[in-house]
């Protein structure tokens, strides 16, 4: 699913085929998602959702265009929004030759990579990167 399409699903799901806003499921509404192998991957695809949106979501603070209730989110309002931060967004995590067509997962692997999400591990693990780097090049 596409970052837009991702974003939208997340806020207001999609009427017309009879999907709910992703961000109301709990952990059991999804817990019987499957991969191809038949693993059960529910919780922890939700467990990537919702940082992911944590990231939308501090952007669209930033430039004023976010709202409280999930609720009140429409298919107008979610455009705007994502007008607002979409550049500034892709620019940092869609780098492809088709961003409006790269995935929610490829993005957020982009944004673990950039440490979007502010994981002390990632931090530890970028400044041994570094450290590396560094001694091979003396």
């Amino acid at each position: 699913m596409a970052v837009a399409n991702f974003v939208t699903c997340w806020l207001i799901g999609n009427v017309e085929e009879n999907v709910p806003a992703l961000a109301t499921l709990s952990s059991a509404d999804v817990l019987h998602f499957k991969s191809k192998s038949g693993a059960k991957i529910g919780n922890r695809v939700r467990g990537k959702m919702k940082p992911f949106m944590g990231v939308v979501e501090k952007r669209a603070r930033r430039e004023g265009v976010w709202i409280e209730k999930i609720c009140d989110w429409t298919p107008a309002s979610v455009t705007r929004m994502w007008n607002a931060i979409s550049a500034e967004f892709n620019a940092d995590f869609c780098q492809s030759k088709r961003p409006l067509e790269l995935g929610w997962s490829t993005a957020y692997g982009r944004m673990s990579d950039a440490n979007a999400f502010n994981n002390p591990r990632n931090k530890k693990e970028i400044a041994k990167r570094l450290l590396a780097e560094q001694n091979n090049l003396v």
